[in-house]
């Protein structure tokens, strides 16, 4: 086939996390997590303009397409997805309006095919340049390959990849050898901020007009800073209470005075870029591989975004504001109290073939977002993600939680083993509730030539099931198992489970000393629940409190976040 000059881009903003959570400030947090959402449709669409004007005027073409689009589109959210034809992209970039199209928008790529070279390298440095004059720190890679084949797409053999295996191989190497360096290494800087060390470059005066000129206090702040307040005031400006901001509010008003505490939990699907491989197996050229993949991609945001949100926070109404939610992630803040039932009511109500993992972090107020984003993250990644690759799974979904008391400037690893909680029980399984609905198993139809990733859903979903039946022999625990220890530990009495705290973490004979005194002093209503529960003695109750040591401590531990008393309110809500 002979070359066409096409190019293949990818473009991927890195360090996202760093960028969101740099600030403690709620929104500063959210203004920059929506500069991510919008950062192509705010930034790169102009650039393409402005590219392909430069380019008509140098070609001397005298049709003007003032204000018009440069960049052929699709809308992943709409009902039904614009189908993607590569003669139909040869056709449009014949013309003199479009420079490129959008392959594919989801799961963190940002594909695009330009018309040639020229335009790909001018739209990217006017793109990159106004990122630099107008946020400052946020950093974009942009990976591209030529010789572009509509045939070759996809390839399932890896010793002769198809066009996104070449860009996302050249991609990986592009990312490890980058420099990121911030770009005022070399620039007379006067003021700085004591908290990011960016420059001051912007001055605001937020005093009353009637207040003279001696008496204004001015707010300085970063380009990076002022950048963030300005898109939150946008959008803040066209939605009003929908952004949050009075939810945010209550949220860290409410646990002031208290405990002033709240959660920042993480959640990632698992094994999807083994789906998307999946997605695409058999299948060669640009038409099929591209369609397949908006298609996946719309179901993905479906599944995990969409539908969860509205069941999460629609129906339940927790108090709660997500600052990340895109493709299989989602990132929330919420009340300390009401993490446990938000992330149980999210991981349960995952639909098969999918699953995912979710870490959390319990915080005070005052603790900086960066650093409990952080741990968040290690939980889902570190404990979560690890367990089932040691053992072999891909559907499950497990949770972990990490209660923030100090020294979380540490790795979630050293603080465990620093506060002597290596040995807990954790990750716990959240089983799904909509396996009736949508079945685990798939049931072949006759007659019908099924694609390959349909044939093998039956084989993994089977295969997880057994591993995960073992892992529960070997005390692998069950939301189940959870709230059932909960309603046996919850006959203890509040104060005597948080003082169980200190002989949990000494030795057994101090727990079995506590334990004892405890029970000796129960009310006679409580003993006797215990005995409808199968206990037959004070002796039968203390072992069971000491073989469940590990789950013991956790639970202590939650019980200083409000375990429960969400679920507590919701049920007095419905009554």
């Amino acid at each position: 086939m002979a070359e066409n000059g096409y190019v293949l881009c990818m473009y991927d903003i890195r360090g996202k996390q760093e960028f969101i959570y740099k600030s403690s400030k709620l929104k500063e947090i959210v203004g920059a997590s929506l500069i991510i959402r919008d950062l192509f449709e705010d930034y790169l669409y102009d650039a393409a303009k402005t590219c392909r004007d430069e380019m008509n005027k140098k070609s001397k073409v005298k049709e003007e397409y003032k204000d018009k689009d440069a960049i052929f589109k699709y809308d992943p959210n709409e009902d039904k997805l614009k189908k993607f034809s590569f003669r139909d992209f040869e056709d449009r970039m014949n013309g003199n309006q479009y420079i490129g199209e959008i392959v594919y928008d989801g799961g963190g790529n940002f594909l695009m095919l330009y018309k040639n070279e020229e335009a790909m390298k001018k739209t990217t440095e006017i793109f990159t340049k106004k990122i630099l004059k107008e946020i400052g720190t946020l950093k974009v890679v942009a990976t591209y390959i030529e010789n572009i084949r509509e045939d070759n797409y996809h390839s399932d053999d890896s010793k002769d990849p198809g066009d996104y295996e070449s860009l996302y191989q050249k991609h990986r190497f592009r990312e490890s050898t980058a420099l990121y360096t911030q770009p005022y290494g070399s620039l007379p800087i006067v003021q700085t901020s004591p908290v990011s060390s960016m420059p001051l470059t912007y001055m605001y005066d937020h005093a009353p007009k009637d207040i003279s000129a001696s008496e204004k206090s001015y707010f300085k702040c970063s380009t990076e800073t002022n950048a963030k307040l300005k898109k939150y005031w946008e959008e803040a400006k066209d939605h009003g209470d929908e952004m949050g901001e009075t939810i945010l509010d209550n949220i860290v008003a409410e646990t002031k005075g208290e405990d002033s505490m709240l959660a920042i939990f993480y959640i990632d699907g698992n094994a999807m870029g083994a789906k998307v491989q999946a997605c695409l197996k058999g299948k060669k050229n640009y038409d099929d591989c591209v369609n397949l993949l908006r298609e996946f991609s719309k179901k993905i945001q479906k599944t995990f975004i969409d539908d969860r949100k509205k069941d999460m926070l629609d129906k339940k109404h927790y108090k709660s504001r997500i600052l990340i939610g895109a493709g299989d992630e989602m990132t929330i803040i919420c009340r300390a109290d009401e993490s446990y039932e938000i992330i149980k009511e999210y991981l349960s109500k995952i639909p098969s073939p999918y699953s995912s993992c979710a870490g959390a972090a319990i915080f005070h107020s005052h603790t900086p977002f960066s650093d409990a984003y952080r741990i968040a993250e290690q939980c889902c990644e570190d404990t979560c993600k690890n367990y089932m690759k040691k053992n072999g799974l891909t559907l499950a979904n497990l949770m972990d939680f990490e209660y923030c008391q100090g020294g979380i400037g540490f790795s979630l690893k050293d603080i465990r083993e620093e506060n002597g909680d290596s040995y807990n029980s954790r990750p716990w399984l959240v089983e799904s509730e909509v396996e009736k609905k949508v079945s685990y198993h798939y049931k072949p139809v006759k007659n019908k030539n099924l694609p390959p990733w349909e044939k093998g859903k039956a084989t993994e979903e089977a295969d997880n099931k057994k591993i995960i039946e073992k892992l529960k022999e070997d005390k692998l625990l069950t939301l189940g198992d959870v709230e059932d220890f909960h309603t046996k530990l919850s006959l203890l009495g509040r104060s005597n489970i948080k003082g169980l705290a200190v002989p949990v973490s000494l030795s057994e004979t101090a727990l079995r000393t506590e334990l004892r005194r405890i029970i000796a002093h129960m009310y006679k209503d409580k003993k006797e629940k215990m005995e409808e529960m199968g206990f037959k003695s004070d002796a039968d109750i203390v072992e069971y409190f000491v073989e469940n040591k590990k789950l013991l401590k956790d639970m202590v531990r939650m019980y200083d976040t409000g375990y429960g008393k969400a679920k507590k309110e919701e049920e007095e809500n419905a009554e």
